[in-house]
């Protein structure tokens, strides 16, 4: 497994479940309807150092390497869905 799948939801603070893959995610969204974002995330791995090496993302200004843009950094080059009470939207 290099790869695990992070449901937030929908004005949620933090993170409502981890799975070890996308069909178990999607059945447990399903399952309570939930609204949200489904985001595979890499293992071993930070988002900000998984988009510098594999995606077209590149630092460009300072504050692009500072501790609060890196712990903050979100990636759409990452598989996603957006769900509607429990359906893909």
């Amino acid at each position: 497994m290099n790869e695990v799948w992070i449901f937030h939801a929908e004005q949620a603070q933090l993170a409502s479940g981890v799975f070890s893959t996308r069909e178990q995610a999607e059945a447990w969204i399903r399952r309570h309807g939930l609204t949200g974002l489904l985001t595979s995330y890499p293992l071993d791995e930070g988002l900000y150092d998984w988009a510098v090496t594999h995606s077209p993302f590149r630092p460009k200004r300072s504050e692009h390497t500072t501790p609060t843009f890196i712990g903050r950094f979100t990636s759409a080059y990452r598989p996603h869905e957006h769900y509607r009470d429990g359906r893909p939207v």
